[in-house]
């Protein structure tokens, strides 16, 4: 029973301790402070639980918040330099936590209302704005503002600090006054901010219309000198094609030269063949009036033999002269032929030009560095056409050499060839005489006498004409041709003639 009875009294005591310890506790915020007095010592706490006994101890606060305060100057304060004017500005206060004054502020403020707070400093503070008002000049204040707000801060907090409080921060909203001088210094920055601008302005103009002209000028000596690398490139294309016409006119000239040149060589040598073939011919004649005096002079037989051998010498000389003329007609074809290559060298030289005037113009409108390309194309043509020209030159000057070594074996061949014909024309007046009667005693040695000197008389100037000892050739002729004749006919009679 007593065992029960105790139980009892401690589960008693227990649930009075719960009650006591659950309604003699409070939780204080970070933005308090809370001031727990009574018995025992007094302690402060700020953002934690904190145990007190109800009944035996009191718990006050104090707010830590920052809390604003609406400074106006009601009635107009002068500043230094006698202007009135009034101020607006915004305080931002709390309480200074530092150890001494906190306990200031406790005693002040304690269980108080921001708001309540707030009216109890806004004199000291209007105290205090009015004072550095009346310390500075209106345009000092207006001017820097920063500075103005430091002395208000200065100035207010000691007297703040005597009341536990600090300032957090200090703002002025506005300045009024009656005069306007505020707007007139407005007035007058603007004006000078104006001049300002319009100086900056100017100047800016100044730069632009400078950076133009220096473009204008860029661009301008730009064109000036891209035409002038135009012209200098159009005038040394000129030159260019003046040398070009100058190769291609002189590689003209010299091949017209060469022509004239081998042309005067031809006509001499057809000349010199034609004399030689007249001479041959004169000669061929008189030995055709011996063979004839001979003919008609002879026996009958011997006559018959004689002239199957000048049938046959006619026939041989029409054989010459066949070959002669054809000779002369290949000489001719020859000439043609030159003639016609002379002329297709011309139109070949003439297009060639043409072409590399046109290719010049063309490589003028591509460029320049077309222009060299082309150039060298139409240098090479014309060293080409030029090379061909020397080539034909030296040719015909290599056949003249030859001509020239050749000249005495040639000339001895051309007159051999023509010693027939000669024979032939001698012989021709003869053919045409029926009969020759003789009147006089010597008639007959006279006329072969005068037909030996004729005939000497050609060959002497055969020799002479041509450096050639014709007599001694024609002899040789004469010797082997009777020679030949001998041994086809190997019994000759004698040739009797009858004087009457």
């Amino acid at each position: 029973m007593f065992s029960s009875n105790l139980f009892v009294m401690g589960l008693i005591a227990i649930g009075v301790i719960f009650i006591v310890c659950f309604f003699s506790y409070v939780r204080v915020p970070v933005n308090k402070i809370a001031f727990i007095s009574g018995i025992g010592k007094n302690r402060v706490a700020k953002g934690k639980l904190v145990i007190y006994l109800r009944f035996f101890e009191r718990v006050d606060y104090l707010d830590l918040s920052v809390f604003s305060v609406d400074v106006n100057t009601a009635v107009a304060v002068p500043t230094n330099d006698f202007i009135n004017i009034k101020v607006d500005a915004v305080v931002n206060l709390q309480v200074d936590e530092t150890a001494g004054i906190l306990e200031i502020a406790a005693k002040n403020f304690l269980n108080r209302k921001s708001s309540d707070i707030a009216i109890s400093v806004k004199d000291v503070l209007e105290g205090n704005l009015r004072e550095i008002v009346g310390q500075m000049q209106l345009k000092e204040i207006v001017q820097n503002r920063k500075n103005f707000n430091e002395k208000v801060q200065e100035n207010v907090a000691p007297d703040l600090r005597e009341m536990g409080l600090k300032v957090i921060s200090f703002n002025v909203q506005n300045f009024q006054e009656d005069k306007q001088v505020i707007e007139n210094l407005g007035a007058e920055n603007i004006s000078k901010i104006s001049k300002e601008a319009s100086i900056a302005r100017a100047e800016a103009d100044k730069e632009i219309e400078i950076t133009k002209a220096n473009a204008n000028k860029e661009a301008m000596d730009i064109k000036l000198k891209t035409e002038q690398d135009i012209a200098e490139k159009e005038n040394a294309l000129a030159i260019k094609k003046a040398e070009l016409k100058v190769k291609a006119d002189t590689e003209k000239a010299k091949a017209d030269v060469t022509y004239e040149l081998e042309k005067e060589r031809k006509r001499k040598e057809i000349e010199e063949v034609t004399g030689l073939s007249n001479l041959v011919r004169e000669q061929k004649a008189i030995e055709t009036n011996k063979a004839k005096y001979e003919a008609e002079t002879i026996v009958p037989k011997q006559a018959d033999a004689e002239a199957r051998k000048v049938e046959k010498t006619k026939e041989a000389e029409a054989k010459k002269i066949e070959e002669q003329q054809a000779a002369e007609a290949k000489l001719y074809k020859e000439q043609r032929e030159a003639e016609a290559i002379k002329l297709r060298a011309l139109a070949e030289a003439e297009a060639i030009r043409e072409k590399a005037l046109a290719e010049a113009e063309a490589t003028r409108q591509k460029g320049l560095a077309e222009a060299e390309s082309k150039k060298a194309l139409l240098l090479a043509e014309a060293e080409g056409v030029r090379e061909k020209g020397l080539a034909e030159a030296e040719a015909l000057d290599k056949k003249a050499e030859a001509m020239a070594k050749y000249g005495d074996a040639a000339k001895l061949e051309m007159y051999y060839n023509a010693l027939p014909l000669v024979a032939k024309n001698l012989a021709e007046p003869l053919s045409k005489i029926g009969n020759i009667t003789m009147y006089g005693e010597g008639n007959t040695t006279k006329f072969m006498s005068e037909m030996t000197q004729n005939l000497d008389k050609v060959l002497k100037a055969a020799t002479d004409g041509l450096g050639i000892d014709a007599k001694a050739l024609l002899t040789s002729y004469l010797g082997g041709k009777i020679a030949q004749n001998k041994n086809q006919n190997p019994k000759d009679e004698v040739i009797e003639t009858e004087e009457k």
